[in-house]
């Protein structure tokens, strides 16, 4: 009989380990630490509920789309995909993702999050992502050095304008969070978004860039490297050494790593700085302060075979305490890392100051992402680019700068609608 009972236990553990379920899981961007904490997280909680095991691989974020497009021609991906929001889309109306808005309980995880950032993973009324996380752009600003000169941190872009000869006159200068070196897409879009335009139209099929509202933004953008100077070059490591070393006492940064780098492992500056909201422009009466944000999403790829299952997961990872509880340790074991959540009840639990909180909460408020069209993104950007290197290298006219690449944008758009009419007719 003992053999028996054990002969059972044994049977039973196999029986359990036969049907336990995997799930297949991409992060993109992420580090090994990074990877490590959520694996942990999902392992404590998700697995042990449910039995359901997942295994995570990263993605780089310099092949990301690439090896994402492979896996949807190949149907050899992973059940969940986790990538940037405005990618999602454009692996979506190829028929790789699926629509997450016929799945049950989406609509509350959208209604959780910041509005702005929800047209980043839809196409019209298809969506094709719930968010996980986000990348925001605030000012920062040396106190120390603008009480220095009387300079006070400037709300709005006029303010901003005016503190530059003030600056300079002092051997330093200004930059915004990109600079001409790359990504301006996410410093020009705030200026055009902030005189009211947006990319493109409201049914995605002409570019908006060449609307007076757009034209106004990206003179306004051009003319702060052109006429008054700020800093061209502004990479990464550049932008945090120069606002360590006080040359750019006025600045813009990503606060997933530039806050924590201030904040934790720059002594030397501790009391001298803050993080702000950055500046606004009055447009029909009110202060707009629309900013770029970078949200990631997690989507279902369409060639799983386990799309119940993939969908509990999404649904454990966007939950408030899932969010919270993994800001929470990136932060703690992961020196100069602020995880931004994208749930409005987790972002609000973020072990920081609260009027560091409140600076990011203001600036999450504002932030949008641009609407996804059929253009290939890297289309947009390249045209925003070439645009503005025309003006600055060349001496071009920026309204005739804009226009031509707005003129390019809908030539791309009108070829991209027709391109893809056989999966539009599907949605």
């Amino acid at each position: 009989m003992k053999k028996i009972g054990i002969l059972a236990v044994v049977l039973l553990c196999l029986s359990s380990i036969v049907m336990a379920e995997t799930l297949e899981m991409w992060v993109t961007g992420y580090s090994n630490e990074e990877k490590r904490i959520l694996s942990e997280i999902i392992e404590q909680t998700f697995t042990a509920q449910t039995g359901i095991e997942v295994r995570l691989e990263t993605v780089a974020w310099g092949d990301y789309e690439q090896k994402y497009i492979l896996a949807a021609v190949s149907g050899d991906g992973p059940d969940v995909a986790h990538m940037g929001a405005i990618v999602a889309p454009q692996l979506g109306v190829r028929g790789a993702l699926e629509d997450l808005a016929k799945y049950e309980g989406y609509a509350e995880l959208e209604a959780s999050t910041f509005p702005g950032l929800v047209k980043g993973w839809r196409y019209k009324s298809v969506s094709y992502g719930v968010p996980f996380g986000t990348y925001l752009y605030p000012m920062f600003v040396r106190t120390d050095i603008l009480a220095d000169l009387g300079i006070s941190i400037p709300d709005n872009w006029d303010e901003f304008r005016a503190a530059i000869p003030k600056i300079q006159a002092n051997n330093m200068n200004a930059s915004l969070a990109w600079g001409l070196s790359g990504n301006i897409y996410c410093d020009v879009s705030m200026f055009m978004w902030q005189k009211g335009a947006d990319w493109y139209n409201a049914d995605l099929t002409k570019s908006d860039w060449d609307s007076p509202e757009g034209i106004a933004g990206f003179v306004e953008y051009m003319e702060l490297y052109t006429k008054y100077g700020i800093e061209r070059e502004v990479g990464g490591s550049v932008r945090v050494t120069s606002f360590r070393n006080g040359y750019t006492p006025i600045t813009f940064g990503n606060a997933y790593s530039d806050y924590g780098v201030y904040n934790l492992t720059a002594p030397e500056i501790q009391g001298k700085w803050q993080m702000v909201v950055a500046p606004g422009t009055m447009t029909q009466g009110e202060m707009r302060r629309d900013v770029y944000a970078g949200p990631m999403t997690l989507s279902i790829m369409v060639s799983s075979k386990k799309k119940a299952l993939a969908w509990e997961l999404i649904k454990f990872l966007a939950k408030p305490e899932t969010q919270a509880r993994y800001a929470e340790r990136v932060m703690k074991e992961i020196s100069g890392i602020t995880f931004i959540p994208s749930d409005l009840d987790a972002f609000r639990q973020l072990p920081i100051p609260d009027r560091d909180r409140e600076v990011l909460e203001e600036q999450a408020r504002h932030a949008k992402t641009p609407p996804f069209s059929l253009a290939p993104r890297e289309v947009s950007y390249r045209l925003l680019d070439f645009a503005a290197h025309e003006v600055v290298q060349l001496g071009k006219d920026p309204v005739d700068a804009i226009k031509d690449a707005a003129k390019q944008m809908t030539l791309e758009l009108q070829k991209k609608n027709i391109e893809f009419k056989r999966f539009l007719d599907k949605l």
